[in-house]
């Protein structure tokens, strides 16, 4: 039924759509079509629009909502714009190879115990890895920027702008330089601590001798006292001052200034990707110690474009009131703008993207579907929830399952698809992750995760059974469509869902109140798990049902508070005191920040293994653990069919190729996990035998 160029070109609608982080819109020459494909997720351009106003931008999605192909058109735009530089960072990436340079300079154990120290080390080896790419990037394109303007302007010298580049580079990738600023703060700091440490000191021997006590250092011990450390003085504040001091961020400032000034640019826009990716310290410390400065010292000249997941977002000492938020998530994005069409604006969208896209890889998308438009676009919708990646997925499985056999493909075709994408996309990592190398707390909490997905799928489950049999009486219920898909919970309860919406097993479809008049979020289970548990997906269509998902049988908050109650321990982190505390003894920690008022160490917050998940960890044990990089690239060989390449599986999960070769091979030479085949270059890279063990879908 296909032509060639028809399945191809339906292939490359789905590749375009799936494309990861800085893939970029290509065509056949290698051309840029991000120009003819891009589509806002409001009309008129509304979300490229305000990204381009000369503030500083929160971007804020989950995976695959389009933040980094936002970033490309804004990056194309202002490079069409006179006096605006843009410069892009991948923080993850950055961040990932920092780590894995970072080196110990001798002349810092004075001042760190050892594992303070590598924390310093790796912060500063990130701070330095991201300055560095921000003055590669200038010197990368200072030569085109020359080129537009030396017709204007004469004077420009091009070798001593190269130079004065170069320079900033050394001067920052140079540890003798680094050094000779280092020392003097640290020997700074070190002075004014060891004042303060013998002030106490003495006053704690004219208190002891009033008691008849022993002085502090009778009960330590004497010895040297390193600055950060178990008896040190650590201070997250501090440390950021210092690195601010060694980096010398005010005068980089003033240095990038007289650089582009001479390039005629006045405005320099740093588009950070990303950032959520590196862990919750390094985010802090990447926040407060290089964006806020260079955001806050540099009289408008620096503006960041930055992306965040939900719930992990950092503003440190840059004034949110300055900061334009656009959240890319459906219901926050849309509900800004007309909260009674919501639904029909996300839809829109769909709409918007799969026809540009299919209009420019192929004759139209009406040729491939055996549905009416208007029903297409709102089932789309309701298996991607708006997010382009998701979709771009789907169709890539409705191109194995129907395009490659000349068929026609249903409303059925795509729902099934939803389920493959669940398995295979959402699902997988939380069934093998029991042979990550996690630590006992990420473990306590994918399980606690667990408990709260599969109760979610239970109640849902069970409330169709109560309509069908109609035991839940009323108008508002039909046997025939016993919808229980969706589902609310008081506001103050999302803290415990966040990370199910963020990996998208549910998504925030409304916000109501109650029946008992309180506010509440209503959510609805990801398309593909409802599918696979016979869950119906949706609500009865009329006004007078507006309000179905906020009767009483929907309300979960009590669902969720069990299962974390039934697993979640809150303690004191001292052995010797132990003491275990209560939910409604939670408020007053908060009071006290989380200190035993016993004494005074620290409360933390514990999972309990679930005894099945126990189980599951006495099983796991009799293989070798893996890291979470390495289980991912399993999940993703796994899923094909024949062997990739190393940029096939690198646009799935998140990393560049050359992070999934190095891996592959370790995986290979190390554990016998991949096979590598090298009769060919490059590589080209499928799953052995021992490695299938780890992908129990």
């Amino acid at each position: 039924m296909y032509t060639e160029k028809k399945r191809l070109g339906f292939s490359e609608v789905a590749e375009s759509l799936k494309k990861y982080r800085r893939a970029d819109l290509v065509d056949q020459n290698g051309q840029s079509v991000l120009d003819e494909l891009y589509v806002d997720l409001l009309e008129g351009n509304a979300i490229l629009s305000k990204c381009l106003l000369n503030n500083t931008t929160f971007l804020i999605g989950r995976k695959g909502t389009g933040k980094s192909t936002i970033f490309l058109k804004l990056e194309n735009e202002y490079r069409k714009m006179k006096g605006y530089l843009p410069c892009y960072v991948d923080v993850k990436t950055v961040y990932e190879s920092s780590q894995a340079t970072a080196i110990n300079q001798g002349y810092l154990n004075e001042y760190f115990d050892s594992y303070e120290l590598r924390k310093y080390l790796m912060g500063r080896s990130f701070i330095q890895s991201v300055l560095k790419q921000v003055y590669e990037e200038i010197d990368k394109q200072h030569q085109g920027l020359i080129g537009k303007i030396v017709g204007a302007i004469t004077g420009i010298n091009k070798s001593s702008i190269k130079a004065e580049i170069q320079q900033l580079i050394e001067e920052i990738d140079d540890n003798e330089v680094l050094k000779s600023i280092e020392i003097p703060i640290l020997q700074q700091v070190k002075k004014k601590h060891s004042a303060s440490s013998k002030s106490s000191e003495e006053d704690a021997v004219k208190i002891a001798g009033t008691l008849s006590l022993p002085s502090s250092n009778e009960l330590k011990g004497e010895g040297n006292q390193v600055l950060y450390g178990e008896s040190g003085y650590s201070n997250e504040d501090e440390l950021i001052n210092i690195y601010l001091k060694v980096f010398e961020v005010k005068k980089v400032i003033n240095k990038l200034k007289s650089i582009l000034s001479e390039l005629q640019i006045s405005h320099f826009v740093i588009l950070l990707d990303d950032v959520s990716e590196i862990d919750g310290d390094a985010l802090r410390l990447f926040v407060d110690t290089i964006v806020a400065p260079l955001n806050n010292w540099s009289d408008e000249f620096i503006k960041f474009k930055i992306a965040f997941y939900p719930g992990r977002v950092h503003f440190g000492k840059i004034d949110p009131g300055k900061v334009d938020v656009i959240n890319l998530d459906f219901y926050n994005l849309y509900s800004e703008f007309d909260i009674s069409r919501i639904e029909e604006n996300a839809i829109n969208f769909t709409n918007r993207l799969l026809s540009s896209r299919f209009e420019y890889y192929t004759d139209g998308i009406e040729k491939y579907f055996d549905a009416k438009p208007g029903e297409l676009y709102e089932l789309f919708f309701r298996v991607s929830m708006n997010v382009p990646r998701i979709m771009g997925y789907i169709l890539s499985y409705l191109h194995q399952s129907s395009i490659i056999y000349g068929k026609k493909i249903s409303k059925s075709d795509i729902e099934n698809a939803s389920v493959k994408y669940y398995d295979e996309k959402i699902d997988a990592f939380f069934k093998s992750s029991t042979y990550c190398l996690l630590t006992m707390q990420e473990r306590r909490d994918i399980t606690q995760l667990k408990k709260i997905r599969d109760a979610l799928v239970d109640r849902a489950k069970e409330i169709k059974r109560q309509i069908t049999l109609g035991e839940l009486t009323g108008k508002t219920y039909q046997k025939s469509h016993p919808y229980s898909s969706h589902f609310h919970v008081l506001k103050e309860s999302d803290k415990y869902i966040d990370s199910l919406e963020l990996n998208h097993f549910i998504t925030k479809y409304e916000e109501r109140s109650n029946r008992d008049g309180k506010q509440v979020n209503i959510y609805c289970i990801n398309y593909g798990l409802a599918k696979k548990n016979n869950i119906v997906w949706g609500k009865p269509k009329g006004l007078e049902y507006r309000t179905y998902f906020i009767e009483r049988p929907f309300n979960y908050t009590s669902i969720i508070l069990e299962q974390i109650k039934a697993v979640k321990i809150i303690k004191c982190s001292n052995p010797q005191c132990g003491r275990i505390f209560s939910e409604d003894e939670q408020k007053g920690l908060e009071f006290t920040h989380y200190k035993c008022p016993d004494c005074n160490s620290k409360v933390i917050t514990e999972t309990r293994i679930d005894p099945e998940i126990e189980q599951d960890l006495k099983e796991a044990s009799k293989q070798p653990a893996i890291s979470k990089d390495e289980l991912l690239i399993l999940l993703e060989l796994h899923s094909q069919a024949q062997p990739v390449f190393a940029k096939d599986i690198a646009g799935e999960v998140d990393m560049n190729s050359h992070r999934v070769s190095k891996i592959c091979k370790k995986m290979d030479e190390e554990k016998g996990l991949v096979v590598r085949n090298k009769c060919m270059n490059p590589y080209k890279y499928s799953i052995s035998d021992q490695g299938k063990h780890y992908c129990i879908i």
